[in-house]
């Protein structure tokens, strides 16, 4: 147990004061969500094309195919600017 407390000493000294609180975050929440999307394409690559492919024709005019694929690059980019955006202070619990 004393080496696991001098492993993550020097780990907690560098956290925000309320890393605790980082489900409350914009850019934890997006970068969640990127990581969902991304192990699901990576795991069920056939179910986005069948799901692609179930779209109507007129609808997938409007939706460049890239578009589809570049999903996780959007939520990537959306974290970057939900970090440098003034956010409403995280309320604590106690």
């Amino acid at each position: 147990m004393n080496l696991l407390r001098k492993w993550w000493a020097p780990i907690r000294a560098r956290l925000i004061d309320d890393a605790r609180q980082w489900w409350r975050f914009w850019s934890m929440r997006l970068a969640v969500l990127g990581a969902i999307v991304t192990g699901f394409v990576q795991w069920f690559p056939d179910t986005l094309t069948a799901a692609w492919n179930a779209l109507p024709a007129d609808m997938r005019a409007y939706l460049p195919a890239p578009l589809l694929h570049s999903i996780p690059v959007i939520l990537f980019v959306a974290v970057g600017i939900s970090r440098v955006v003034a956010q409403k202070k995280a309320k604590t619990d106690g």
